[in-house]
């Protein structure tokens, strides 16, 4: 079966405990699994629904988009692949410029830089290959890519974002209807955002950032306001690993918290500038480094919008990761966010309800779960960790 897909978003997962000596943010009870042969998937909730492989892959896939009329996979690695009928042709090799020496570096995100149906041309972010010791922080960057040039493309940087630590990157785009871009940005790395970059509106870590790429330049597209960066919209956010915009305008946000809660944020409007509070709030709560997660929840100080959504870390839950927006459908009746858990493979969609903003299970599997898409079939897509994407499908 073809994989054809609407929009994925499949990357490194970005937990709040997936971090190597120099970043010292695991909890004690988690290891990263090794990478292993796929050997399936099950169901341990969910009715009426099947879970079997759609894509096996050499290498763990960060992102599968449309690029005029062809599908395109990038792998963790920097390969990007042209996938079609069931035939997969690589068309870049971008292993020698990209760092995977951390579990949270390699590719992160690719996106068509128009919708022209003969357009070439992708923006990529990527963690810049360098010494693997753990003192050495590579930047990220994001590049424009011609897929043209064949085997040996080589991206053109348009734009540099130095790190603190090498988790925390962030890194999902959306390209939105006037042909500018939504690129989200983690805090820079580290416990309890160190450096204060969530609440430093002249820093570009911790935020959302909206350009235009202009003649090979980055330009801002947003006219904010007062002491913000000028590519800056949206700010106070510890690691916002997938986005995704509603048909009404509207943003919703996974944030990946540290020690107690995971968020989903959201804004009616995507252009509305917005604190989202992190490192003053983490979840409903006031953030502090050693606060119990059992703290008392509080309404957010004037100025901050506190998640629509949160979950904790019991039960197995360590990290959320976004997927993209759903039309109503079998698996998703009442539409809304595709959101998910790595550790526990548990899948929801958030959706508005009588109450508010709701959440409901569609599914739990046995999966590390590093990415989630829809399929042209209506299938939900699923990647894993340890290999694979798999489709969870209405029987």
């Amino acid at each position: 079966m073809r994989p054809f897909v609407l929009a994925l978003m499949l990357v490194l997962p970005v937990l709040s405990g997936c971090l190597g000596p120099a970043e010292e943010e695991s909890p004690p009870t988690f290891e990263w699994p090794e990478p292993e042969p796929i050997s399936g998937c099950d169901l341990t909730s969910g009715h009426n629904l099947s879970c079997d492989l759609r894509l096996e892959t050499s290498a763990a896939v960060i992102d599968i988009a449309p690029l005029g009329a062809d599908v395109i996979v990038s792998m963790l690695d920097g390969t990007i692949v042209r996938w079609a009928e069931n035939e997969a042709q690589i068309l870049v090799n971008l292993t020698s410029l990209v760092s995977t020496c951390h579990n949270e570096q390699g590719l992160l995100a690719f996106e068509a830089m128009n919708a022209n149906e003969s357009t070439n041309q992708a923006l990529i972010v990527y963690v810049e290959a360098g010494p693997c010791d753990p003192s050495h922080v590579s930047d990220v960057v994001v590049a424009v890519l011609d897929l043209e040039q064949g085997l040996d493309a080589v991206p053109e940087v348009v734009l540099r974002l130095p790190q603190v630590k090498r988790n925390h990157n962030g890194a999902d785009l959306i390209r939105l209807a006037d042909g500018s871009f939504l690129l989200s940005v983690g805090d820079g790395g580290g416990s309890n955002d160190p450096y204060g970059h969530g609440q430093n509106t002249s820093s570009l870590l911790g935020g959302i950032l909206h350009f235009s790429i202009d003649n090979g330049s980055v330009v801002p597209a947003s006219n904010v306001s007062g002491d913000h960066d000028e590519l800056l919209l949206h700010h106070g956010l510890r690691n916002p690993f997938r986005m995704a915009l509603d048909s009404t305008g509207g943003l919703w946000i996974a944030d990946v918290g540290q020690r107690c809660w995971e968020e989903v944020n959201h804004i009616p409007s995507w252009d509305d500038p917005t604190n989202f509070g992190w490192n003053e709030r983490e979840g409903h709560m006031p953030f502090s480094a050693d606060a119990p997660c059992d703290t008392p929840l509080t309404e957010p100080e004037e100025g901050l919008v506190d998640p629509v959504l949160t979950y904790g870390h019991e039960d197995g839950r360590c990290s959320i990761l976004g997927g993209p927006w759903l039309e109503p459908s079998v698996l998703a009746p009442t539409g809304g966010f595709l959101y998910g858990d790595f550790c526990s493979g548990e899948v929801w969609v958030a959706h508005p309800g009588d109450s508010g903003i709701e959440s409901t299970l569609i599914a739990t599997t046995n999966l590390f779960i590093v990415g989630l898409a829809v399929a042209e079939d209506g299938a939900i897509l699923v990647s894993s960790w340890t290999g694979g994407v798999y489709a969870v499908s209405a029987i």
